[in-house]
């Protein structure tokens, strides 16, 4: 199995290659990890992650970290974006590497009666994915109503009847191009609430977050922005309290773009793992900016725009290749999906 320092960005400028650079599918190694994150998932869509410690990993930030960004670029798709929460119940992403054409299908999974529901047709467009999820989430959020009339449309929907739930909307994507990883997405971490908002969303968001990732076998991929002050990101101070050892927290930096001038040290002793020291190390990874967001740019073509980022801009150029083997999305899912595997095993 591929150590931290093994790791290197997949693919050329021509060949974007794989999200994750995983080994060959036809390696005993692979089809192992794949059959086990199977196992996994199966008991998942039975809701039995409510009733047994299934291994798994959960995605968490606090606010405007680029937590969303993130998970486009490790899934391929485009999640529902709007000004404030975007993510108001947990979202799964089971990516699949199989040889036949892209396609993704959505299941809401209610916990309250350990089933899963298919929420439309399979999906072979990405541009529809985003659509399905806003009305998957909706339906989560409005349990009194049909969740196939809620995808149709002809349900009557006003006020949401719950700010925030526990019940999963999971997002099911396979294909070519796709690597084995299925890993959650909460709710982000809010400390203040918007104008009509319940002060209690606070509390409620906090508690569901804290109900997942408490649990000993849950890999905890923490976003952390290099926008903000590091001592000020509140999804940093949850899973330090409830993973004190770092042990279970794989800390991951985003926007290095966003570094003011003259303050790369301390961004850079975090990647070097010298301050706050995590077992499985830190990353850092180079997402898409607003305009190129709104330009509609492609996701191979964000993944060459990071790749050239590390390559040619100074520090990071000029890191050692220890470090280096760190940076880029590629080198997290790898990491993401080596991690997942050897704590499945091991339990």
């Amino acid at each position: 199995m591929s150590s931290p320092s093994e790791m290197s960005f997949s693919g050329t400028d021509d060949e974007p290659g794989f999200a994750g650079g995983l080994s060959n599918p036809e390696t005993t190694q692979y089809k192992l990890r794949r059959q086990v994150i199977d196992i996994v998932n199966h008991l998942m869509s039975y809701g039995l992650q409510h009733k047994l410690d299934l291994p798994g990993i959960a995605v968490i930030g606090s606010q405007s970290v680029g937590k969303s960004s993130l998970i486009e670029s490790i899934s391929g798709i485009t999640l529902p974006r709007a000004t404030g929460t975007c993510t108001r119940c947990p979202i799964e992403c089971r990516l699949s590497r199989v040889d036949r054409e892209w396609s993704c299908e959505v299941y809401l999974l209610i916990a309250r009666e350990l089933r899963e529901v298919k929420f439309g047709d399979v999906i072979k467009d990405k541009s529809d994915v985003e659509d399905r999820i806003r009305r998957a989430q909706l339906a989560v959020l409005n349990p009194s109503k049909d969740p196939l009339k809620v995808l149709d449309g002809t349900a009557a929907v006003g006020s949401n009847e719950l700010s925030f739930s526990t019940d999963v909307v999971s997002v099911r994507i396979s294909g070519r191009n796709v690597d084995d990883l299925s890993f959650v997405d909460l709710p982000g971490i809010i400390v203040s609430v918007r104008d009509g908002e319940k002060d209690s969303d606070i509390d409620d968001v906090r508690n569901l977050v804290t109900g997942v990732i408490k649990k000993p076998s849950c890999l905890i991929l923490l976003v952390i922005s290099c926008e903000s002050d590091i001592e000020n990101q509140s999804a940093r101070r949850l899973a330090k309290q409830l993973d004190p050892t770092g042990d279970r927290t794989i800390p991951v930096l985003t926007k290095p773009d966003r570094i003011a001038a003259g303050s790369y040290r301390s961004w850079l002793a975090l990647l070097e793992n010298k301050e706050e020291r995590f077992k499985h190390g830190w990353y850092c990874v180079k997402q898409a900016d607003q305009e190129q967001l709104e330009g509609g740019i492609t996701w191979e073509d964000a993944r060459k725009n990071e790749r050239s980022f590390f390559d040619k801009k100074a520090p990071w150029s000029q890191l050692d290749e220890r470090i280096r083997s760190r940076l880029g999305t590629p080198a997290l899912t790898n990491a993401l999906g080596n991690t997942l595997f050897d704590l499945i095993v091991a339990r």
